[in-house]
């Protein structure tokens, strides 16, 4: 072999060495992922340097998140830009109109996306059941004790003040259907069969008195007598006495206790039926959920978001301390599998981490070349 030929062997050992050394180096930055032992001694190298220095690099970048990329006064630039909120809460309102337009119930909805069944109606039964005892114990406080000892006195007194004008509506409609046709039409009937059934004596009179119209003679009296001003007072006096007595008596004396019960179960059952939301999430929610869509859009969600940047604005500092970023980032970091890691970054840095293999070949090959130089043709 010519002087030529081995300085140019030279040459491509020096490009191997070279490249090989960087390509070796490269790998040693993860490679080997665990330390080498041979017997105790660990061999040197061993672990690459990232899977060694782990620890320290996940702590370090931890500290460089926390403390100059997601920082609490960066995070309230964000929020004050109101960008973020807007965002939420222009999903939040196509969340509603997209659940306003379902046509499952809210319980079969809450069992599809939240995995719980018939939620809605064991808490529409609690409240039943709620409403239920808490009247029950209200009657029972209440059951023996007369109505004038707990019936508030304004409502006893505004209920009598209204007596006088009771006695003059009953007087008055009285007598206005004694004086019509049907009225005097009834009052002749009553007379005939009252005179019928008193037999032959009877049945004289009865003819007597279709003859000479003893109906309307009634009638014209019955009118005088209600529209007389004692008769209204008579009433209003009557009406008096029979509401004293109801003051002076017990609920006890007007309801028994299973009768009670039934009625208290039907009223809560028509209450809670007729209370909005509760008594409609049986129904579809394209049923009846339309009428609360502006009361959502306009007053509810904006409400939340405003009270939502608020409540961050003011402990977005607090919040952050308590999310621990730099631990979080710590912790994902020394669990993310360093294969992968190696990975993701010679896929990204893969051209220049060839360049840097080429590179490191060039210069073996410029080395090697000065070494042959100076080893064929000056020594």
């Amino acid at each position: 072999m010519g002087e030529w030929g081995m300085l140019l062997v030279i040459i491509l050992i020096g490009a191997v060495i070279g490249g090989g050394t960087n390509i070796v180096a490269i790998r040693m930055l993860f490679r080997p992922y665990k330390p080498w032992f041979i017997g105790k001694f660990r061999v040197p190298f061993t672990p690459g340097l990232i899977p060694k220095r782990r620890g320290q690099i996940a702590d370090n970048l931890g500290k460089l998140v926390e403390e100059h990329l997601v920082t609490p006064e960066g995070m309230q630039e964000k929020l004050e830009d109101g960008v973020l909120f807007e965002e939420v809460e222009a999903r939040l309102k196509q969340g509603v109109k997209e659940l306003l337009e379902e046509e499952m119930t809210l319980d079969e909805w809450m069992e599809l996306h939240l995995g719980k069944k018939d939620q809605l109606l064991s808490f529409r039964n609690n409240i039943e059941n709620s409403l239920h005892i808490k009247l029950l114990e209200l009657f029972e406080e209440f059951k023996h004790r007369p109505f004038e000892d707990w019936v508030p006195g304004e409502w006893v007194e505004a209920l009598e003040e209204r007596f006088p004008k009771v006695s003059h509506q009953i007087t008055f409609k009285a007598a206005e259907y004694v004086s019509s046709p049907e009225g005097r039409e009834q009052i002749d009937q009553l007379l005939t069969n009252y005179l019928q059934s008193r037999g032959n004596v009877s049945s004289f009179f009865s003819r007597f008195s279709q003859r000479f119209s003893l109906a309307d003679s009634i009638a014209r009296e019955l009118v005088k007598f209600l529209t007389e001003e004692d008769t209204k007072n008579l009433l209003t006096e009557l009406l008096m006495k029979e509401w004293k007595q109801i003051l002076a008596t017990a609920p006890d004396q007007y309801i028994t206790d299973e009768k009670l019960n039934a009625q208290l179960d039907a009223f809560t059952k028509a209450v809670i039926g007729r209370t909005p939301v509760v008594g409609e999430w049986s129904a579809p929610l394209s049923a009846w959920t339309g009428k609360y869509e502006d009361l959502l859009n306009k007053t509810v969600i904006p409400s939340v978001m405003a009270s939502a940047s608020m409540i961050l604005s003011r402990y977005i500092k607090s919040i952050m301390k308590q999310i621990g970023i730099k631990d979080l980032v710590t912790k994902e970091v020394n669990m993310f599998p360093l294969a992968r890691l190696e990975e993701m970054l010679i896929v990204i840095a893969n051209k220049e981490l060839k360049m840097i293999a080429v590179l490191g070949a060039l210069i073996g090959a410029f080395v090697g070349m000065i070494q042959g130089i100076l080893l064929i043709f000056v020594w």
